[in-house]
Order: C-alpha cells, then structure tokens, then sequence
C-alpha cells in the first residue's frame, strides 16, 4: 500500500509539471510516465495492481486540479497507463545491464521496446482525439508517438541509471584536474545552450549537441544522462515557451513531428555514446582485476600487492596510525596436496583467503604472493591492536576444519610478523627480514609469529622479543 501511495504521488506531481507546460501542445514536456516507469523498473515488487492504480488514480487527481472532466480524466489516464503499462513489461524482458546502459547497444534496445509502447498509447490517445474531440485520428497517431518517445529518451535514462550516492562518491573523490576540466566542459555545455536562445532557426536544436558529446566522454554515465535530461526537458520548455523561435508553424503536425524527434535524437546521441564508453570502463576495470588479483583465492597478486605495499610505505603515517605487516606461510601445505590431492589444496588455500578477507578492515589488503604464501598489511592504532589482529587470524584458521570428500582437513600458518609505527623506506630490505622472520617461525615449531623489531637509531630491523611471541 506504501508502494501504491508512493507511486501515486509521484505521478500526481509529474502529472501537475506536465500539463503545466500544455500552453504549447505540439511541444508540451510530459515526464510522468517516465517517471512511472523508471520506478518500476528500478523497484520491480512495485510492479502490481494496486500500484498501477495508484498511477492511475495520479493521473485523473492531476487533470481533475486543471478542470477536466471526469471522463476525459479517466480516457487519458488510461491512454497513459496502456503506454506505460506496454513500455514496462517490454522493458522488464531485458537484461539488467541494458536497464543501466552498461551493454555496447543498450540505447538501442532500450528505444526497440519504446516505440512499441509509444504506438500503444498513440492508439488510445487517437481513439480518445476522436471519441472526446472529434479530431483526426490520422494526426494524431502522426504526432502521439514523437511526444511519447522524446519525454522517454529525455527522462528514463536519468531515472534508471542515476544514484545520488554513487555521484556524491565520484564528486568527492575528484582531484583538482579533473575538476577544473569537468568543470569548463559544464560551463562549454551552458554557453552552447545559451546560443541555441540566440540563434533562432532550425538548426538551433543542434547547438548543445558538442557540449552534450563533450559531457559523454568527460562525465560518468549518470551524470551524462542527468544533464541530457536537463537540457532536453529545457528546450521543449524553451520551444514551448517560444524563447526558442524555429521560424517553422508549429500548428503543422509534420513539423510537430520533426521537432520532437530532433530533441530526441539531441538527447540519445550522447546517451549512446556515454553508454559505451561506459562499457569501455567496466571492461578495462575487468582487466585490471584480472590483472592484479589472483585467480583461485581473489586476492591481489604478488606484482600488485607489493605495488600497493611501497606505495602505502611511502607516505607518511598519520598521527596516531602504525601498520602491521604479515608474511604468511601455510604450515606442511604439501602434505595436504600429496594426502588429498591438488583441488582439496586449492580449498584450502581458498579457505585461508576468506579468513583473511575476515580479518581485514576498511584499508586493509591482503595478497597471494605465490604458491602457499600470502602477506597482509593493515592500520592499527597501537601494538597491542597489531598483535591482536596477527594472533586472531593465526587462531581462526586454526580453528576452522575443511571437510574434503569425508576427510578431515586442518591446517595452521606460520607468520613473519611487523609493527611499523615509522617510515621504512627500504621496501626490498623489510621484505627479506620478513622472509627471514616467516621461515624462523616454521623452525621453531610453526603455528606461531615471529615479531620484527625495529631499531629506531639505526633504521634496520632484526628478530627480537620488543612483542611477545605467539
């Protein structure tokens, strides 16, 4: 019932927006039943009765306030739900990565299941021009589906793909550069619009087009299709408004027609185009998993986890920050292949990666630096915090008991163990004392952690009691 409350007013409110902009028909801006739909898709439990008709009763409330009858409330109210109604289910077919332009011809699929939908609901809308006012159902079938599909293409692409959060992510994580150029292309997109105002004609449709293109490679794909839809649902207003003379009659229903399709195209264009690029980035990040991650436990490799490891050596520990370096072997590792056979070590390995994984906080990072060995750096506050966290995770796997076809299988690690509370700048030197202090772990008896102990005068390290050993 919420659902169908929400869905309600939501529609309501677009309804009240779009027929506030009727002062032009031929170019009038219509969102709701974008908006009806993005929300179904975007919530697909919402997509029940009760829902549509709450949308329904959304768009009689709204003709009601602007002094329709009854009927003719209820003719377009209909008219809107079978269009929606068609878009939704033909939309709902396709997969979840065309729904968020993430596949190469996403736009196109996504404007195949429109124009089946626009013809739907131009079927009605004819019948209801003739029926309500004896107008000519040929001009209307004619002008109907060019109003449906340019309020679509405008609205939907926003309500599928943005994410307030995902944005604010992007904007707060935006260096200096990238900002100025992100913001001159925003200011290059404002100066096109405004020249399309100047320019009257024809072709001022097409003046934002370049800012448009220039926002589909600078920008993300949501922020692509939030300013599409800006500058799209401008100019119908701007056409509507007449701030925007074509110098054409806007009473023929060709031209009518032939403008609608331009804000259409105006709008898909860059949407295509921010959509592959799009693709483009989910496959190069793809890649550069593949890259730096290991196969069989997900966890960075060797190359990448080292590349993380000097970068984090590198700059300066905040105040009241330390780091904790493991270096980790699991103990008689190849017994366990030589007993069970290669896949029961292939899980075993898997199991310890979780454990890890477990183990791990916000800014932590754990690798697989080959074979059995893996190696883990996390902040900790304090010593105590870093010998906590080296001894929960030695216990945990411990602990643990991997059942492999009936058999019984535990395993134990041994740990070369750091707590860096300073600067070390010799990455290649820390890393042997760490190998030095893993295989003195498995000498003295294994299932243990060996502690690293730095002289601070001298800067070098050796293998001393500073903490306890485990």
């Amino acid at each position: 019932m919420r659902g169908a409350l929400g869905i309600s007013a939501a529609v309501f409110v677009a309804s009240l927006v779009g027929l506030s902009s009727r002062h032009a028909f031929s170019v009038s801006f219509w969102p709701a039943n974008a908006i009806l739909v993005g929300l179904l898709l975007r919530d697909r439990s919402l997509h029940n009765a009760p829902a549509w008709l709450g949308a329904l009763l959304g768009y009689m409330a709204a003709d009601l306030v602007f002094g329709r009858t009854l009927s003719l409330a209820a003719f377009f109210a209909a008219t809107n739900v079978v269009g929606a109604f068609t878009a939704t289910i033909l939309l709902r077919r396709l997969d979840s990565r065309d729904l968020a332009l993430r596949r190469v011809h996403s736009v196109i699929r996504i404007l195949a299941c429109l124009i089946p939908a626009c013809f739907a609901a131009a079927i009605c809308g004819a019948l209801l021009v003739r029926v309500q006012f004896h107008g000519s159902m040929s001009q209307a079938l004619m002008t109907w589906p060019a109003s449906e599909l340019v309020n679509y293409l405008i609205m939907l692409p926003a309500m599928l793909t943005v994410g307030w959060k995902d944005i604010a992510r992007r904007i707060s994580q935006s260096n200096s550069i990238n900002s100025i150029g992100k913001l001159g292309t925003a200011v290059f997109l404002i100066v096109s619009c405004a020249a399309a105002t100047i320019f009257d004609g024809p072709g001022s449709i097409i003046f934002p087009l370049p800012g448009l293109l220039l926002c589909a490679l600078v920008y993300s794909l949501p922020v692509t299709a939030l300013l599409s839809m800006f500058v799209g649902t401008a100019f119908l207003m701007m056409l509507g408004l007449g701030v925007i003379d074509m110098g054409q009659n806007m009473a023929i229903p060709y031209m009518v027609v032939s403008v609608r399709i331009a804000v259409a195209f105006l709008v898909m264009v860059p949407l295509t185009i921010s959509s592959a690029m799009a693709v483009r980035d989910d496959l190069l990040g793809e890649l550069r998993k593949a890259a730096d991650h290991d196969g069989l436990t997900g966890l960075l490799n060797r190359r990448a986890f080292e590349q993380r490891l000097d970068t984090q050596l590198a700059v300066p520990l905040r105040q009241g920050s330390s780091l904790l370096i493991l270096w980790i072997d699991i103990d008689f590792f190849k017994s366990i292949n030589d007993r069970h056979g290669h896949p029961a070590g292939d899980a075993v390995l898997q199991a310890f990666a979780a454990t890890a994984r477990s183990c791990c906080r916000a800014n932590d990072f754990v690798g697989r630096l080959g074979g059995e060995e893996f190696a883990l750096v996390a902040q900790v506050s304090s010593a105590d915090d870093a010998q906590e966290i080296a001894n929960r995770l030695r216990e945990a796997f411990a602990a643990q008991t991997l059942i492999w076809e009936g058999a019984a299988i535990r395993a134990t690690v041994s740990i070369g163990a750091c707590y860096l509370n300073c600067v070390h700048q010799d990455m290649a030197t820390l890393i042997r004392d760490l190998d030095t202090a893993l295989y003195d772990a498995k000498r003295n008896g294994r299932n243990r952690i060996e502690w690293l102990e730095q002289d601070i005068s001298r800067r070098d390290w050796a293998i001393g009691p500073r903490l306890a050993r485990a």
